[in-house]
């Protein structure tokens, strides 16, 4: 049996203080899945027991159980035939895609312990994966959730992870909304897209439920993690202007028929489209940027994030045998085996990743340098990206390099993503709102 870390025996100490009714929030990177497996092994006879996670990790998480504890867990793949309504075991692991098809075996088994692991993909009240994941909840007697990033843009957010984990905590979403997510009314009706008491929130969650420590404070040893952005210009701008100053006259010579449904929300389509534009504008040079890495960096390896697959699909042919690919389209044991070949193949040196499905659930401590070839939309799905490399394992210097084009939306992204992370930091790590974050301080000090 692997032997827990002191932080990580006291998290799972935390779970039994909050009565199995606990959000694992610690930083990516501190082990949140072991602690969680120790959990569940320490309450031998509570079961069964009902892991959800997204399907990319699913074989991840059996594999850990197996390898730290010698625990036997069964997972189960595809949608429930019709008139199957057992488990195949006393432990196990669902993805969200499939949790409603399976949600009568699932109640009937009156699983004792249900975990949530990324448990931020239960965001959305409204989503199939949530309402079927609250539902199962409703009846088990402990239920944990984890996730470095519980929210990953607005506090709105938080209220179904926190309903399923702790209804008694704030039972009502319409208060919850009131309080903590700044109402303000528009022609379409109420909307809860901001932040207040951002400070009360983060107090009654720290005091009720949520378990959250940070790698600066709990893993000393590991080495310092370094942003560096790399500016340079577009060889060209006059698509790119030409696309931003007169969007639709732009937009009707690739397609006039795009461009007139464009009209209806001009303002979003342009964003999407200009971020497309610049990712292809960029993409020879940000190929040649690789290929120098590289071959200025042998023997080492490098991981790759970036929003577009058209990106992925171009790198993928231009490097051939030398990478592996991991986006929404790789699921399951195949992902686990382009895990493995980055890791253990020492031909295979780039890993090219999309920043929402390669940033969760893998361990890539074999390398310590990370290229962000553009940026998602949340801090979350950034943080997980890095974090990736920077977490307990890693020996080396973390080097997160950011290729960004000047005079381009990127330059604007940074400062959106600013915003947004001082909220996030507010309410899970209890700092002022209005204190600067370091890690988009430090990309805005290298863009001016």
């Amino acid at each position: 049996m692997t032997k827990l870390r002191p932080f990580q025996i006291e998290g799972v100490k935390e779970i039994y203080k909050f009565r199995g009714r606990a959000l694992l929030a610690d930083e990516q990177g501190l082990g949140k899945t072991i602690q969680a497996l120790y959990w569940i092994f320490k309450c031998k006879k509570r079961r069964p027991v009902v892991i959800v996670t997204p399907a990319s990790v699913k074989y991840a998480w059996q594999a850990e159980a197996a390898l730290h504890l010698n625990m036997r867990v069964e997972v189960i793949t595809g949608r429930r035939k019709k008139r199957l309504m057992t488990l195949p075991g006393d432990i196990v692991i669902i993805n969200y895609d499939i949790l409603a098809s399976w949600l009568p075996a699932l109640k009937r088994a009156k699983a004792e312990i249900i975990v949530f692991d990324e448990c931020h993909y239960i965001k959305n009240p409204d989503a199939k994966r949530t309402k079927a994941a609250l539902e199962l909840s409703e009846k088990a007697s402990s239920v944990v959730g984890l996730s470095g990033t519980p929210l990953t843009n607005r506090p709105i957010e938080l209220w179904p992870i926190i309903y399923a984990i702790n209804p008694d905590l704030f039972p009502d979403r319409g208060k919850y909304a009131w309080r903590y997510c700044k109402p303000r009314y528009t022609p379409w009706g109420w909307m809860y897209d901001g932040a207040s008491r951002t400070g009360e929130l983060h107090r009654k969650l720290s005091s009720q439920c949520m378990i959250r420590r940070l790698k600066k404070d709990v893993a000393k040893e590991l080495p310092a993690k370094i942003r560096k952005v790399v500016p340079f210009k577009l060889a060209s701008y006059v698509e790119y202007n030409k696309a931003q100053n007169d969007f639709i006259e732009w937009l009707k010579e690739i397609s006039p028929s795009k461009a007139k449904r464009a009209k209806k929300s001009q303002a979003l389509t342009k964003i999407g489209y200009l971020l497309r534009l610049t990712a292809k504008l960029k993409l020879e040079w940000t190929t040649k940027w690789i290929e120098e890495w590289l071959e200025c960096n042998p023997g080492e390896k490098l991981i790759t994030f970036t929003s577009h697959t058209f990106v992925l699909k171009h790198l993928a042919k231009v490097f051939g045998n030398k990478a592996v690919t991991i986006d929404g389209s790789v699921t399951g044991r195949k992902r686990e085996e382009s895990k493995r070949r980055f890791i253990n193949n020492k031909k295979v040196t780039l890993l090219l990743g999309n920043w929402v499905a390669a940033g969760v659930g893998l361990n890539l401590q074999v390398a310590s340098n990370i290229a962000g070839l553009d940026f998602p939309w949340t801090p979350g799905d950034l943080m997980q990206g890095e974090d990736r490399i920077h977490r307990i394992g890693q020996t080396k210097q973390c080097l997160i390099h950011y290729l960004v084009a000047q005079d381009t939306i990127e330059a604007k992204q940074i400062k959106v993503l600013q915003k947004k992370s001082r909220i996030l930091d507010a309410i899970l790590n209890g700092t002022r709102k209005g204190k600067d974050v370091d890690m988009f301080n430090e990309l805005m000090k290298e863009m001016v």
